[in-house]
């Protein structure tokens, strides 16, 4: 910079600037300093530059100081030689120490230098540093003058090499304009909460170093913080672009069919041109297509507001950035936008922060009123928008208020929330309404792929349905499991609710037991409603009457259930009476979950031909009905901890069902042959049903089972000799059985993955399908093992077994990854587990009888040998894998002589 001096710049009194410009007046004075002097004051920016006429010196005026000081930015020309100045160096000095103690803003302008000669203290820069340690007056502050060089070298600002130095400074001036004066200048100042990880993944996917066109999604919910975030980026780098255009409420235009008015509206922010009268598509393209522009749509919710503002790529100059904000993913999709960033929720900490800094105005809640805090942050589940439109609301209000309102809440959303969250529902299909709301009211939390089936049964066409939800921010799906935020649940119910306040009857969907109790109990229900989900954990009892179903023929939904679910026989149960006769007229009943249902067998009148979904969890059923029954709809049945089953139905009408689960049916002792005929059946729990002895053979016959679940079933002893017919059966599960051999077929699994035989005493089960039965012992004949190629997980743990020779078949396991021979009796393990080179986890505690560990092989990763009281040998050719493992930290447990042990891996 051009050292000044104090008469000039000192006055009576201190000015605040907007900029202090710091440069050297040798290099840029007449030149590039003075153009960005002019378009920074013509823009309206109090800007200081000093007076090339002063006295120079090494030390800077009081006055300069408070320049600085008073100065919202500085923007620092370097140029080559900025170094040779000690006034310059005093006053970058100075000027990082405000940015330190005072916020200020400071940005470099690297003209015609490298950054890196700058940060590491090459070319002129090194030169002149190394000059002014040759000087007695200035040696002392070089170190301090070298720090400061490298520190303002790492702030993000401009490098002027390669660039039209007019555009240059057009684009500087707007930047620091946009920064002082526009709507999204004001990123300080907002109340922005857990964003700052966000806007760098959101910049690393416009990676504008690149000089592609491309453009990125903010893509999520209503409330979600998508605007706030696209504004946060476009103020950090507009600054890199010739021209720059932030356009909101482009909804609006598209309301009116005004797509003119649109172009002109982005054509004139971009030109700065306030005048244009443009005409179609062509004229974007040919004003742009030369100029780096950054342009931000915000809340776009139709493709023709994309296709009339950024058509193509090729529309826009060599690297220039386009991000639009959404809540339909498709959109971006469809458009060929190249990234796409889903915007979270906030987390906890975050979310509490943020409600309270509208809320009480600082960083955290105060003490009395954390609780209700914690309360608030709960309901809105990290949405942005409604930690605001509450923390905002609740200001200054009182303890009882803040209650008051909390149970408003819990009855129907805030309005200001509702209105925005509900533009994506009113956007929606009628079928892909009717399957928000049914998930809303009834699936949130269920399983995809069985609400998929009863959807699809109601003819809403949930493939296409589920998608959109997805893509349009109103649904998730999470470990396969449907999932809605709390605040969509709450406007979906509320949509409901509003369509026939005063009378539940009349509504299409009852939830609220209140209601529902009404509607029951004084037969109001009507021919509108569709669905109803009763919870019986407040009622004491409720009665069932002819009447009280008679007019809703078109009920599709029945789940009563019970919130407070606690396994204590003496809890008060709700009393559910039926009247003399009752019959229950709902054919198009897709979905029934009853539970504790109270009659020992659904009634014989009871159609359920439409039927998808049938769950009676811990019924009073004891045999489901007598006969044959059509279910023909039926894909979904579960009967777990029905205690009084004794047998199950005949399943030779029941054609489709494709999951059975009888869990805990601990009187179940016989299963119907019908069984077999269930030719899509893919899953079969009979878990823990102990009064089951075996299965008819025609459970063989079922081609699609692929899990099967017999653990706990304690008196279980043979399985049928044709159990090998089970060609896509997966994962196989005996725990606790009294398995003692497995039929010969058993090894004709050919797609077997998982098999578990934990805690099978006696003869080990396990062992006999492993050995031949000749007592020829050769490749040859234990050929058959080897089909079990596919098995990856393989669990005897505590299955009595004592002769490790029995185990020698494991090393045809060649698929092997997973190996639990834990709590077994045998002295030492084949010599051929080595082969097994997908071999990564071997369980072996409390082996107590186990001597010595063979050579393993080096896929392994972790070994459990906890309480091998007797190892003392292992073998050398396995030190390598030991040692590996102790490289990769995984654990290791093994009580053996510690001394001995880590003697031997030395």
């Amino acid at each position: 910079m051009a050292d000044p001096s104090s008469s000039s710049s000192s006055s009576s009194f201190q000015r605040s600037y907007d900029v202090f410009l710091s440069f050297r007046g040798e290099d840029t004075r007449n030149s590039f300093t003075a153009h960005l002097y002019k378009e920074l004051r013509t823009k309206g920016i109090n800007t200081f530059i000093d007076d090339d006429k002063l006295e120079r010196g090494d030390v800077i005026s009081s006055a300069l100081v408070a320049a600085i000081q008073n100065s919202k930015f500085s923007l620092i020309v370097l140029s080559e030689n900025y170094a040779s100045s000690g006034w310059c160096l005093e006053e970058l000095v100075k000027i990082l120490e405000c940015m330190r103690t005072m916020g200020q803003r400071v940005l470099p302008i690297f003209y015609n230098v490298d950054p890196s000669h700058v940060r590491h203290h090459k070319g002129h820069f090194g030169e002149a540093l190394a000059k002014h340690e040759e000087n007695l007056r200035t040696m002392e502050r070089v170190p301090i003058w070298r720090d400061a060089l490298t520190q303002v070298a790492n702030l993000s600002g401009w490098d002027s090499r390669n660039k039209h130095e007019p555009m240059l400074i057009k684009g500087i001036a707007t930047y620091i304009w946009n920064k002082l004066f526009s709507r999204s200048s004001n990123y300080a100042d907002q109340n922005l909460v857990g964003i700052e990880s966000s806007i760098r993944e959101i910049k690393s996917l416009l990676f504008t170093e690149s000089l592609d066109v491309r453009m990125v999604g903010i893509w999520g919910m209503g409330g979600i913080g998508k605007t706030t975030l696209a504004r946060a980026v476009y103020d950090q780098i507009s600054h890199q672009f010739e021209a720059c255009c932030f356009l909101e409420n482009v909804s609006d235009y598209l309301e009116k069919r005004d797509f003119l008015s649109m172009q002109e509206k982005f054509l004139s922010q971009l030109l700065e041109d306030e005048n244009l009268n443009i005409k179609g598509c062509i004229s974007i393209e040919a004003l742009l297509c030369s100029k780096k522009v950054l342009v931000v749509i915000d809340d776009v919710n139709n493709s023709k507001i994309l296709e009339v503002l950024i058509g193509k790529h090729d529309w826009f100059g060599i690297g220039s950035r386009i991000i639009i904000t959404t809540r339909n993913k498709q959109l971006l999709v469809t458009h060929g936008v190249n990234e796409v960033y889903e915007v979270e929720k906030l987390n906890d900490d975050n979310a509490v922060e943020l409600f309270s800094r509208y809320a009480f105005k600082k960083a955290h809640p105060i003490d009395d009123y954390v609780e209700l805090s914690q309360c608030i942050v709960v309901y809105a589940q990290g949405l942005p928008l409604a930690l605001k439109v509450l923390g905002s609301f609740l200001f200054d209000k009182s303890k009882r208020e803040w209650e008051s309102q909390l149970d408003k809440l819990k009855k129907s959303p805030k309005k200001e929330i509702q209105d925005v969250l509900r533009v994506s529902f009113d956007g929606l299909e009628d079928n892909e309404r009717d399957i928000f709301l049914d998930i809303a009211c009834f699936f949130q939390g269920h399983d995809k792929d069985c609400v998929m089936e009863i959807l699809r049964s109601c003819g809403f066409f949930p493939d296409i349905g589920i998608r959109v939800l997805i893509e349009k921010s109103l649904i998730s799906v999470f470990e396969n499991k449907l999932m809605m935020h709390n605040l969509l649940q709450k406007m979906g119910r509320e949509i409901v609710r509003q369509a026939s306040p005063k009378e539940p009857g009349k509504r299409s969907r009852l939830w609220i037991h209140d209601d529902v109790n009404h509607v029951l109990t004084k037969n109001t229900g009507t021919e509108e409603v569709e669905g109803i989900s009763l919870d019986l954990s407040s009622l004491k009892e409720i009665n069932f009457t002819n009447e009280a179903f008679a007019r809703m023929n078109r009920l599709r939904l029945l789940k009563v259930y019970t919130s407070n679910f606690i396994m204590d026989s003496k809890r008060e149960k709700c009393k559910v009476h039926f009247s003399r006769g009752f019959k229950f007229h709902c054919e198009e009943l897709r979905h029934l979950y009853w539970y504790e249902y109270p009659l020992k067998s659904l009634p014989n009148d009871f159609n359920l031909k439409n039927l998808v979904d049938l769950r009676l969890p811990y019924s009073q059923i004891k045999q489901l009905w007598k006969g044959t029954k059509v279910l023909e709809n039926l894909k979904f049945m579960n009967l777990k901890h029905s205690k009084f089953l004794t047998e199950t139905p005949d399943f030779s009408r029941v054609t489709n069902l494709e999951r059975l689960v009888l869990k805990d049916c601990i009187s179940l002792y016989k299963v119907h042959p019908s069984l077999g005929d269930l030719n899509k059946l893919n899953f079969l729990s009979l878990k823990n049903c102990k009064m089951l002895k075996s299965l008819p053979s025609s459970i063989c016959d079922l081609k699609c089972l692929k899990i099967f679940i017999l653990s706990g079933c304690s008196k279980f002893e043979e399985l049928p000799e044709n159990f090998g017919n089970l060609e896509m059966l997966e994962e196989f599960y005996a725990d606790g059985t009294a398995i003692r051999v497995l039929p010969s077929s058993f090894s004709l699994l050919r797609n077997l993955e998982i098999l578990s035989f934990e805690g099978c005493k006696g003869s080990p089960p396990s062992t006999s399908w492993l050995l031949p039965r000749s007592s020829k012992f050769s490749s040859l004949v234990l050929s058959p093992l080897s089909s079990l190629s596919s098995l990856k997980t393989l669990r005897l743990c505590a299955c009595n077994i004592s002769d490790g020779a029995t185990l020698d078949s494991l090393g045809f396991l060649s698929s092997l990854e997973d190996l639990d021979l834990s709590e077994n009796n045998f002295v030492t393990l084949p010599s051929n587990i080595s082969l097994l080179s997908h071999l990564k986890m071997v369980g072996l505690e409390n082996c107590k009888k186990l001597q010595a560990l063979p050579e393993l092989p080096t896929s392994i990763r972790s070994i459990m040998a906890r309480n091998c009281t007797s190892l003392e040998t292992i073998s050398n050719q396995s030190f390598g894998s030991l040692l590996m493992i102790v490289r990769l930290k995984e654990h290791i447990y093994c009580r053996i002589n510690p001394v001995r042990f880590f003697c031997s891996l030395l």
